[in-house]
C-alpha cells in the first residue's frame, strides 16, 4: 500500500510540472518572487543560453519565422514573399528588394559592453526583416508616429516624430499586429541582460529609452507605452509557436510569452504579489476564434456578415483590409455589411488571452470591368481594391482575378491601380492559363508597360494554335496595346506570358473567338459559292470516299442536301432535282 509520505511526494513532483506551454519547472527559480527580485530571478533561468551565431540566424528563422505558407515572416512589412536564404541579405533599392536581420534592440546600443556577441546573435530580438525598411529604421526607438516622414507599404510601418508624451524626437512604429510581440521582447531583453542593461543608457539614443538602471530599467514613458502594447496585443498562438522554437534553437524562453501579464508582476499592479510559477494568475483559458455567419466567396450584391465567438465574455475585434486586428480594432457591435472586395479577419479577446485570427475574403463581383462578346479568357486584375503598388503576389485561387482557369504563377503581383506586374527585383515573372476551349480563330489583345527602368522582354508563348504577331515585346514607358492572331486552334489551347528581365506591367488580357457562324449554302458540295452541276461530281466522290485525299476542297455540311445527318446516293438524287428545278 502506498504510504501518506510517498503520495504526498507524488502530489509535490505532479505540482512541479506545471510550468506553462510543457516548461516543466523550468522557471522554479522563481517561484514567490516579487517585483525586482523576480526580475532577476528571471534572469538567473534565461541568461545562459546557446550562442547559435549570426550567421546562423538565417538557418534559425526557417523554424521561428517562417509563414504558412512558406515564406519569411517578415516583421516590417506584409507587402513581401521571401525565400529562406535565398532571399536574404542582399543589395536593395527599395522594399521587396532583399530581407536581412534587425536588432530590435539597436545592435550601437549594447555593443560596447559585455556579451554583445550573444546579444547581437540572440534570435529572441533578432528578427527577420525587409532590408530597405530596416535601414530605414536605423537606431531609431520603438514608438508612437504622430507626423509621419515615411511609411512602408500599405503603411505598415511608420517614421516619424514621436506622439507619446514623455519623447518628442523621431521613432518608428511597428505595426499594430506585432507591437505586443515588440513590448514582450523588450522586457525579455531587459531581464536576460540584466547585468548590462544599466549601461545601454550611455548611448545617446538609447538614453530616451533606458534609465541607466537595471530595474525599471526603462524610462517611465517607455514602460508605460511597452504595458499598453502588451495588453493591445495580447500572446497568440503565433507568438507561443515561435518562443517554443526559440527553446529549440538557443535553450532559453521568453517568460514574458509563456505567462501572459507577468509584466504586471515585474513593474505593474501587481509588483507585490508573489510570483507562483504554477499559476501566476495569468489565464490557461483556451478563447475560441470567431465564426463567421457566411463562408468566404464571391457574390453579386452586397451581404451582411455576423460575427460569434463560443467562449463566453470574449470580446471580439475586426478588420476590413486584411490587417491582423488586436485589442485596438474596431469592436464588434452587429452585422458588417460587405458593399465590395473584403478581406475581414477577427479574433476574440478575453482576460488578455487572443484567439487564433478567423479570415475570410468576400469578393463583391456585380459585372465590374468584364467586357461582353464571345470573350474566352478576360483579365484586368480590376478585383483588386489595395493602395499597395505591386507587392501582393498572386496566386491560382486568388479572388482578385476575373479569369479562373490561371493554372500557374511565378512572382506575379496586383498593383493598386488595377492591373499586374510579373516579377521581381531579383526574378522574372510568368502566368499561365491551360485548356482555354478555342477552335478554329481567335484574336488575343494585351497592354504592356515598362516597370521603372528594367529593360527585357515580355513574351508570348501559344501552344495548341498557330500564332502569329506580337510574340514577344518590348515595354515601353506607356501603356501599348498588342495582338497574336490565334488559326487553327485545337480547343485546348495554352497562353503563357513571362519577362525574359525583371518586371514588366500587364493588364487587360483579352482572348476573343472570331470563328463566323456563314450560312451554310445547301447543295455546294465543292465550297466554291455556288450550286451547279460540278457540285453533283463532288458529291458522288464524297459518297465514294474519293475526298480523303483533298477533304479541304469539299464541304461536308453542304453535301448533306436532304438534311439526314448524313451523305449518302439520296443526296445525290436531291440535288440533282434541286438544280433541275432551279433550271
Amino acid at each position: 500500500m502506498m504510504t501518506t509520505a510517498c503520495m504526498f511526494m507524488l502530489a509535490g513532483v505532479v505540482a512541479l510540472a506545471q510550468g506553462p506551454n510543457n516548461t516543466g519547472t523550468y522557471y522554479q527559480a522563481a517561484n514567490g518572487k516579487k517585483g525586482e527580485a523576480l526580475k532577476t530571478a528571471f534572469y538567473g533561468i534565461i541568461h545562459t543560453h546557446t550562442n547559435i551565431g549570426y550567421d546562423g540566424l538565417y538557418e534559425s528563422y526557417r523554424q521561428t519565422d517562417t509563414r504558412p505558407d512558406g515564406y519569411v515572416r517578415d516583421w516590417y512589412s506584409n507587402a513581401t514573399n521571401y525565400t529562406h536564404v535565398k532571399d536574404k541579405a542582399g543589395s536593395y533599392s527599395e522594399e521587396g528588394d532583399c530581407y536581412n536581420r534587425e536588432h530590435s534592440v539597436p545592435q550601437s546600443w549594447f555593443e560596447s559592453y559585455a556579451d554583445a556577441s550573444i546579444i547581437k546573435a540572440d534570435i529572441v530580438h533578432v528578427v527577420p526583416t525587409d532590408g530597405y525598411v530596416n535601414n530605414r529604421r536605423s537606431n531609431y526607438p520603438l514608438a508612437e508616429v504622430e507626423i509621419v516622414s515615411y511609411k512602408s507599404k500599405n503603411g505598415y510601418c511608420k517614421l516619424g516624430s514621436c506622439s507619446v508624451s514623455g519623447y518628442s524626437g523621431q521613432v518608428f512604429e511597428p505595426n499594430d499586429e506585432i507591437k505586443g510581440d515588440m513590448a514582450r521582447i523588450y522586457f525579455y531583453m531587459a531581464t536576460c541582460y540584466e547585468n548590462v542593461v544599466d549601461k545601454w543608457g550611455n548611448n545617446a539614443t538609447a538614453s530616451n529609452v533606458f534609465d541607466g538602471s537595471t530595474y525599471p530599467a526603462f524610462k517611465t514613458w517607455y514602460l508605460n507605452m511597452l504595458m499598453k502594447w502588451s495588453k493591445q496585443d495580447p500572446v497568440d498562438e503565433v507568438e507561443i509557436a515561435r518562443n517554443n522554437a526559440v527553446f529549440e534553437e538557443q535553450g532559453n524562453r521568453n517568460p514574458f510569452v509563456d505567462y501572459p501579464g507577468l509584466e504586471e508582476y515585474v513593474w505593474g499592479t501587481k509588483k507585490d504579489i508573489a510570483f507562483d510559477y504554477t499559476n501566476n494568475g495569468s489565464s490557461t483559458t483556451i478563447v475560441a476564434a470567431p465564426t463567421f455567419s457566411l463562408a468566404g466567396g464571391t457574390y453579386t450584391t452586397e451581404q451582411n456578415v455576423t460575427l460569434a465567438c463560443s467562449t463566453s465574455g470574449a470580446n471580439i475585434y475586426y478588420t476590413t483590409d486584411g490587417t491582423k486586428p488586436s485589442a485596438s480594432s474596431t469592436q464588434y457591435q452587429g452585422a458588417i455589411t460587405i458593399s465590395t472586395t473584403t478581406t475581414l479577419k477577427a479574433i476574440a479577446i478575453k482576460d488578455g488571452i487572443s484567439s487564433e485570427v478567423a479570415e475570410a475574403v468576400y469578393t463583391i463581383n456585380s459585372g465590374g470591368n468584364t467586357p461582353n462578346g464571345d470573350i474566352l479568357v478576360w483579365e484586368s486584375f480590376s478585383g483588386y481594391t489595395g493602395t499597395s503598388d505591386g507587392s501582393n503576389e498572386i496566386n491560382p485561387s486568388n479572388n482578385n482575378l476575373d479569369y479562373r482557369l490561371w493554372t500557374t504563377f511565378t512572382k506575379v503581383f496586383l498593383c493598386a491601380g488595377g492591373y499586374g506586374k510579373l516579377g521581381s527585383g531579383s526574378a522574372t515573372g510568368s502566368m499561365n492559363a491551360t485548356g482555354i476551349e478555342l477552335n478554329g480563330k481567335g484574336v488575343l489583345t494585351f497592354k504592356v508597360k515598362k516597370y521603372s527602368t528594367d529593360g527585357g522582354k515580355l513574351n508570348v508563348t501559344i501552344t495548341g494554335a498557330t500564332a502569329t504577331g506580337d510574340k514577344q515585346v518590348t515595354p515601353q514607358s506607356d501603356w501599348t496595346e498588342y495582338t497574336i492572331n490565334l488559326t487553327d486552334a485545337n480547343g485546348n489551347v495554352s497562353i503563357k506570358f513571362a519577362t525574359s528581365s525583371k518586371r514588366a506591367y500587364i493588364d487587360e488580357i483579352k482572348l476573343v473567338s472570331t470563328n463566323e457562324d456563314t450560312p451554310i449554302l445547301l447543295g455546294d458540295a465543292d465550297n466554291n459559292g455556288q450550286v451547279n452541276v460540278t457540285d453533283v461530281t463532288a458529291l458522288v466522290n464524297i459518297v465514294l470516299g474519293k475526298d480523303e485525299n483533298e477533304p479541304h476542297i469539299y464541304n461536308h455540311q453542304a453535301a448533306d442536301v436532304n438534311k439526314d445527318g448524313k451523305v449518302d446516293i439520296t443526296d445525290v438524287t436531291e440535288l440533282v432535282n434541286m438544280i433541275l428545278k432551279n433550271g
